[in-house]
């Protein structure tokens, strides 16, 4: 990776050495400099808010924001963030509650409010791979299998789709029913000039009947034809499942969505560092704004 790309601790607090240069940020970010009246804005002393010097009007840069009413410094939050960035693999709270030197709960809810920020929206398009996996679930198959309807039924349904070389969506679905597939390519994947590839599932045959649909039959231990795979999407579902395995141990029904969306993240801001920081940084400030 080149130097310019990478954005290291040393970085960081040049950039943002106190909680000062943090809020100044967070205003750029989301006002400009000029009031309607013709005043210029300027921070008020002691306070997480900025004055107009000609008509007085006050603006709180955090309100809506995942900074707003915290009692953690915005230091701790941007390193919070920094450590976020570079977590491809993911970090617990715990390791937060460590880098931080903050409680537990503290920790969970910095990582918790990050996650539940970044939301994927946007179709794909170009060369699109498709495929199904699913996560969790305590229920034992048993003895030859005897149970795997119920271990099944254990486990969360994720559907994702992959662009060679672009970006990536990643969802919980009720079931892997033809339907449910038909209800993710509508919402995921554009069809006009779009090249769709599977494997040789029956689930997509009616579905997927206005795409460019090409497919392998992993049941022949069929799984390159020329440039038709489905690798791609296979090595970010083993990514995310050793990440999840190695580093969270285990993650509820309940919050996979967003740890599923911080993958996706990852995977769509990869390469470079720096750009991944201020875009994480920026995302959390003006999702947070808009709600």
């Amino acid at each position: 990776m080149k130097r310019q790309n990478k954005y290291g601790l040393a970085q960081l607090r040049k950039d943002f050495p106190n909680d000062q240069k943090c809020l100044q940020f967070a205003f750029d970010t989301l006002h400009s400099k000029e009031c309607g009246c013709g005043g210029v804005y300027s921070p008020v002393k002691g306070r997480k808010q900025f004055y107009c010097t000609k008509c007085r009007f006050q603006i709180a840069p955090l309100s809506g924001t995942i900074f707003h009413k915290s009692d953690t410094p915005l230091t701790l939050w941007f390193h919070a963030l920094w450590v976020f960035s570079n977590a491809k693999s993911g970090v617990s709270a715990k390791e937060m509650e460590r880098q931080l030197a903050v409680t537990y709960k503290t920790a969970w809810r910095i990582m918790s409010l990050i996650r539940k920020a970044l939301k994927q929206q946007g179709k794909l398009s170009g060369t699109v791979e498709m495929d199904t996996a699913y996560f969790g679930g305590k229920f034992k198959s048993g003895k030859d299998n005897a149970k795997q309807s119920e271990a099944m039924a254990a486990k969360s349904v994720v559907m994702g789709a992959i662009e060679r070389g672009g970006k990536a969506r990643l969802i919980i679905v009720p079931d892997s029913t033809a339907k449910t597939h038909g209800d993710f390519l509508a919402e995921v994947v554009e069809p006009h000039g779009t090249r769709l590839m599977t494997d040789n599932t029956n689930r997509l045959d009616k579905v997927a009947l206005g795409f460019n649909r090409l497919t392998v039959d992993h049941s022949k231990g069929e799984y390159v034809r020329g440039d038709v795979y489905a690798n791609t999407i296979d090595a970010f579902w083993s990514h995310i499942k050793r990440s999840i395995t190695g580093t969270h141990k285990v993650v509820s029904k309940k919050h996979l969505q967003e740890y599923l969306d911080a993958f996706v993240f990852h995977r769509n801001n990869g390469g470079n560092d720096k750009q991944r920081f201020f875009s994480l940084l920026e995302t959390v400030l003006q999702v947070g704004a808009a709600a």
